[in-house]
């Protein structure tokens, strides 16, 4: 190829670019910002596509799946690419609500950049904000695109405006000639400033190298605008794409860790290293079958190769490469750093898993994604959906890290969590089309606990005599309170003078743990209590273990009736994040639920409340909170202690339970 290698060579029908001729941008704003319209305007703008497709008319490369064109909106992240200038660009387009957040966060973890897309009209909504904090987190270089300024209802001046008060003030439009933004650059570089100051003026060549490491560095989001309807101003992306943004190999050092002793390393991103990949994604499709979605940190990967899961500890080999063009796969022979590709059919790698070269073995940590936030109980409607269900709702996890199944063992229900009421949505409606499983889905019951909080006793004689050898258990015994934070259960011998056999303690305590699980109050498990057996009689025939077992299960019964028996409800920690606008409601609607505020902290622009309040009042309030902030709250909760139900809740629990003994 002589001295100056070419750019890229042509393999498959595929171009194979140079590492520096890559780029991989992920797009991401609020939902109904134009994400996937722009995606579809810079395939057709660099001449990936002959006609854009249409969201609307669901004719999009990006929303290929039956709920997303039923929808009319982006479910999934989907991946395309293209070449202009010579360069390969590799786009993700992410979904705008807030329910689908996992596969965005997902995506920015894998991608070098990425163009925020703002409505021209709507300006700068909850969705910019949180995903805008996301990219600072990780310094992910951007620009921002404020997109449909054809419509007659648009502001370009105020959406900037709103972009530097709201988002960032080093966010500019770009032109560098510009006094103001010429400052800002050169304040990013300590050199270049002293030289600044020094001359009053730098030279063309000067500002655009500072200009582009200042967006490299996230000190610099250049704001262009335009229309994907249109295609205004999709070219000045793709060249702002290709001039400031990274290649893989501009990409810092991967922080990682040594595989065998855990401690912290780094790899640097390069098309010669040993290889390195991060599973981000799984995609089980009826179209596409189950594929793995890879970004190669370092080094290539060619099909029919062999790599190492350090994960798993296993050795995967590889029979084909694919890119992805929306649904479309396209095999290439290899792939290098900073390529995204889809693996097939991989026997035993998951999403976050690290794959690499066996000899230069790494661990990269795993996304963390947002936990769920709403949960709901489904329940198989006929005998062959309980048969399906189980593999069904295995894929669906797997697919989705943001969607969470498990069985409560003590409501014996089928539990299903998520970011919001439309994700559970979604996910049901997958698992009826793709797999053929109809549920019921309802409100999870609340697992309370029953506890006592004085001091009593009883006993039961259990005597059964039908002819034959008879039956013949006596058991006193006493009960008393343990501290709500203690022990949970304590059970003590204090027989003396062979009342009763030692061979039968076992029994007694067995008939006790019977009753402690079954709950003698509402039916659930009783907590905190000391169980004394003190004395009892028995028959040297009749005497058995059942007769022991039903004497003490009946004499615990009786003593907790009578030991001031209570209700415990679950109380969860939950912080809430929200402006500072909205403290004062959402202060009110926590003692509404019966909540009790710790403490109020600042975080940024916004403000985390964190407070104790009752299960039974959270189950929804991922719906109620973002109808409560327009969407802009959020917050998390996790399993803090139990305490006494009011006496009102005890008495509805309680009516309940007798409703369905009956």
């Amino acid at each position: 190829m002589g001295e100056e290698r070419e750019s890229f060579i042509s393999r498959k029908g595929l171009r194979i670019m140079d590492v520096k001729n890559k780029r991989t941008v992920v797009l991401v704003g609020h939902a109904h910002s134009g994400k996937t319209s722009l995606t579809e305007s810079l395939l057709y703008v660099s001449g990936a596509t002959s006609r854009k497709g249409d969201v609307m008319q669901g004719s999009s490369l990006s929303d290929y799946n039956d709920d997303e064109r039923e929808r009319q909106c982006s479910i999934n992240a989907s991946f395309l690419e293209t070449t202009y200038k010579d360069h390969k660009i590799q786009f993700v387009d992410t979904p705008g609500y807030m329910d689908f957040i996992g596969e965005t966060v997902a995506a920015i973890r894998v991608a070098d950049a990425a163009v925020v897309v703002v409505d021209a009209f709507s300006g700068v909504e909850v969705g910019t904000e949180d995903v805008w904090q996301k990219l600072n987190d990780l310094k992910v270089p951007r620009i921002v695109f404020i997109n449909k300024t054809d419509k007659s209802e648009a502001n370009v001046r105020e959406t900037i405006a709103a972009v530097q008060q709201e988002l960032s003030k080093d966010a500019h439009e770009v032109d560098l000639k510009d006094a103001n933004l010429i400052e800002s650059v050169v304040e990013t570089d300590d050199a270049l400033l002293e030289k600044y100051l020094e001359s009053g003026s730098l030279s063309p060549q000067e500002i655009n190298t500072a200009f582009r490491k200042a967006v490299l560095t996230a000190r610099i989001f250049p704001i262009l605008t335009g229309s994907a309807a249109t295609d205004a101003g999709v070219k000045a992306l793709l060249d702002a794409i290709v001039d400031y943004f990274p290649s893989p190999v501009d990409h810092p050092d991967f922080q990682v860790r040594d595989a065998e002793t855990k401690e912290p390393a780094s790899i640097t991103p390069s098309e010669n290293g040993p290889f390195a990949g991060f599973v981000f994604k799984s995609i089980f499709d009826p179209h596409l079958g189950h594929l793995s979605m890879v970004r190669i940190l370092r080094g290539t990967l060619n099909s029919n190769a062999e790599f190492y899961n350090v994960n798993n500890h296993n050795k995967e080999r590889i029979s084909s490469i694919s890119v992805l063009q929306g649904r479309e796969q396209k095999a290439v022979d290899k792939a290098s750093c900073g390529d995204i590709i889809a693996l097939p059919k991989l026997k035993y790698t998951h999403v976050c898993d690290s794959l690499t070269d066996m000899k230069a073995q790494i661990l990269i940590d795993p996304i963390n994604f947002p936990e769920p936030s709403i949960s709901a109980s489904i329940k198989p409607k006929t005998r062959s959906d309980e048969e399906k269900i189980s593999n069904s709702l295995h894929h669906l996890c797997e697919e989705d890290h943001t969607f969470r199944v498990n069985r409560d063992n003590e409501t014996n229900e089928l539990i299903i969590s998520g970011i919001g009421d439309l994700h559970l949505k979604v996910m049901l409606d997958r698992m009826k089309r793709r797999y053929n499983v109809d549920v019921d889905m309802g409100t999870p019951k609340v697992s309370y606990r029953e506890a006592i909080t004085k001091k009593a006793s009883a006993r039961y004689k259990y005597k059964k005599q039908s002819g034959g050898r008879g039956q013949y258990g006596d058991v006193a015994l006493e009960v008393a309170p343990l501290p709500l934070d203690g022990e949970l259960y304590e059970f003590v011998n204090k027989i003396f003078g062979g009342a009763i056999p030692r061979n039968f303690v076992p029994s007694i305590e067995k008939g006790v743990i019977k009753t402690i699980n079954e709950g003698v109050l509402a039916g659930y498990h009783i907590d905190h209590v000391q169980v004394t057996v003190v004395d009892g009689s028995y028959h040297e025939v009749d005497s058995s273990d059942m007769a022991f077992q039903i004497a003490g299960s009946m004499a615990l019964k009786e003593a907790i009736k009578q030991a001031g028996p209570v209700l415990l409800e679950p109380i969860m920690e939950v912080a809430i994040t929200v402006p500072d606008d909205f403290i004062g409601q959402i202060s009110g609607d926590i003692s509404s639920r019966r909540g009790r505020i710790l403490v109020t902290e600042a975080k940024g622009k916004k403000q985390v409340i964190k407070a104790q309040i009752p299960l039974s009042m959270m189950f929804k309030y991922a719906t109620d909170l973002r109808s409560m902030t327009a969407g802009r709250g959020s917050y998390t909760m996790k399993m803090s202690h139990y305490e006494q139900a009011p006496a009102k809740v005890t008495e509805q629990v309680v009516q309940e339970s007798k409703k369905k003994e009956g």
